[in-house]
């Protein structure tokens, strides 16, 4: 990083955000700074280090998962908050984000921030109906003094959908959050790749209960096939309340027309239609056979 001049370790939320949301000099988060230092982006001349902010933990409240910010990769391989339940997703797909040394030092929120279109931990975290929880964020329909007006919480598709604009507001994601699925729950991970260690390029979540055949609260998302990960919304709702054996060949249809992925050198736009076609297929299949 050619033209880093601050470096700023703050102690509370309300310092990180304010140093964040400074005009100049051009400040982003150095949390564990995998993305950050690898890329050396010329225009970052200070950075925030939030490793004293306390968001390195994973908590279970009541019927909600907290997971802070700056919780690394290897931290929810481990987690037996997350490997006891239908959540153990994440930890799976935590584990195909990168060999461990990184693992070691990579975040949660980091991963959703430089989200790409295959991220295994983001195809998860949107199956799980994960929610994010940010800092800073201004809401002009409340008053200015108002203690709620910093705090702000997004479904995870609707923050990838404008994380540009929110953190360019100078906001900070604190932690990521989501519902403890009920014991019935059932996840699967697939995927294909070049190789069995290689990055996805394509990746498909399901997640739903069964009960004598028929399929509930049901989600799936898919990697790979847009610019970030992405729910399928329209296969979800066709299949919930549903018997599987009767409706999933016609919903799968109607959702993979709606699937307009574009093509690179890992593959074609047919080829990568082709795949969510099977993994999804795959993942669903397995979930059903497991509950």
């Amino acid at each position: 990083m050619l033209n880093l001049k601050e470096y700023h370790r703050p102690k509370d939320l309300t310092e990180a955000v304010a140093l964040l949301q400074r005009k100049q000099p051009r400040t982003v988060v150095l949390s564990g700074g995998t993305w950050l230092v690898g890329e050396a982006p010329r225009d970052v001349e200070a950075v925030v280090d939030i490793a004293d902010l306390g968001l390195n933990r994973i908590l279970v409240e009541g019927n909600l998962v907290r997971i802070g910010a700056a919780v690394t990769h290897q931290q929810l391989v481990e987690s037996e908050q997350l490997r006891t339940s239908a959540l153990r997703v994440i930890s799976e797909t935590a584990q195909a984000m990168s060999g461990l040394n990184i693992r070691n030092r990579a975040t949660i929120g980091g991963a959703i921030v430089t989200a790409d279109a295959a991220s295994p931990l983001v195809t998860a975290l949107l199956a799980c109906d994960a929610e994010v929880v940010i800092a800073g964020a201004k809401d002009k329909t409340k008053q200015a003094d108002d203690p709620s007006d910093f705090w702000k919480v997004l479904p995870l598709a609707g923050f990838l959908a404008y994380r540009r604009q929110i953190l360019d507001e100078g906001t900070l994601i604190t932690e990521v959050r989501m519902p403890l699925p009920s014991p019935d729950t059932r996840s699967h991970y697939a995927r294909v790749a070049r190789t069995p260690r290689d990055y996805p390029i394509v990746c498909a979540v399901a997640a739903f209960a069964m009960k004598d055949g028929i399929a509930g609260h049901v989600r799936i998302a898919v990697g790979g096939v847009a610019a970030t990960p992405i729910r399928l919304s329209r296969l979800e709702f066709g299949l919930e309340k549903k018997r599987l054996a009767d409706w999933l060949d016609r919903e799968m249809e109607a959702q993979m027309a709606l699937l307009d992925p574009p093509g690179d050198w890992l593959g074609s736009a047919e080829y990568r239609k082709e795949m969510a076609r099977v993994l999804v297929r795959r993942a669903i299949l397995a979930v059903a056979g497991a509950s």
